[in-house]
């Protein structure tokens, strides 16, 4: 199980220092006992983790991911990071005392993960993993989780919700009708490509590539 303290604590910024994406001079040369400076809000703590019960994007691991940062147009590299997507807050890890940290949203550019690219959510808590980018389109993943507690045990129910981004909407996508209803004018057009031999095959191995797929093939769609 994984909490996160709410009581009085302490929270890191990393706004205002620039040491050329060196993470590790930076918590060296701002964290000991004398200089607390950075320190500023509540300090969260995550203890009694466990594979498939935990509240973070990555599951079935109790390892950090090794990511790279673009805080406050500043590139940090080698991060220890994990994204709890419970609180919908991102976290990284002081890399001697292993103290958790988190981010504030509103100075994050990006963070790169293996999982993929996450890019903080507009007018919202929380980010967007970032799995095809286009020139008009972006097709994106946003997920969440909710603690449940039956009979004393702890599960998360994990939702993911898929969405094309463009410069002037948000649009949900639940299936390739999505599709077809954002794109009106080229109905014909997409469903031949879905019949296509390449578009049955993307299909059998799972809803989330045959939904990539089409938004590949909808980019084109949309600057003709």
């Amino acid at each position: 199980m994984l909490i996160q303290l709410e009581g009085y604590g302490q929270q890191y910024s990393l706004k205002d220092f620039n040491l050329e994406g060196d993470i590790n001079t930076w918590y060296s040369m701002r964290f000991d006992s004398v200089n607390i400076k950075p320190m500023t809000g509540a300090l969260p703590s995550l203890v009694s983790q466990r594979p498939r019960v935990n509240a973070f994007f990555m599951e079935n691991t109790l390892d950090w991911m090794e990511a790279s940062i673009m805080y406050d147009n500043q590139l940090y590299s080698s991060v220890r990071m994990k994204y709890n997507i419970e609180q919908q807050v991102a976290y990284i890890s002081h890399p001697l005392t292993y103290q958790t940290v988190s981010l504030d949203q509103k100075l994050v550019n990006w963070f790169r993960t293996p999982a993929g690219v996450f890019k903080p959510k507009n007018e919202a808590t929380g980010y967007y993993l970032i799995i095809f980018e286009g020139e008009q389109l972006s097709f994106v993943k946003e997920s969440a989780k909710k603690l449940d507690i039956k009979d004393r045990e702890f599960e998360y129910t994990r939702t993911d919700e898929f969405y094309l981004l463009t410069d002037n909407e948000r649009v949900r996508v639940k299936n390739k009708g999505s599709y077809l209803k954002q794109f009106p004018s080229h109905k014909k057009e997409i469903k031949k490509f879905m019949r296509l031999k390449e578009s049955r095959e993307i299909k059998r191995i799972g809803k989330e590539n045959f939904l990539i797929h089409l938004a590949k093939y909808c980019d084109n769609l949309s600057i003709q």
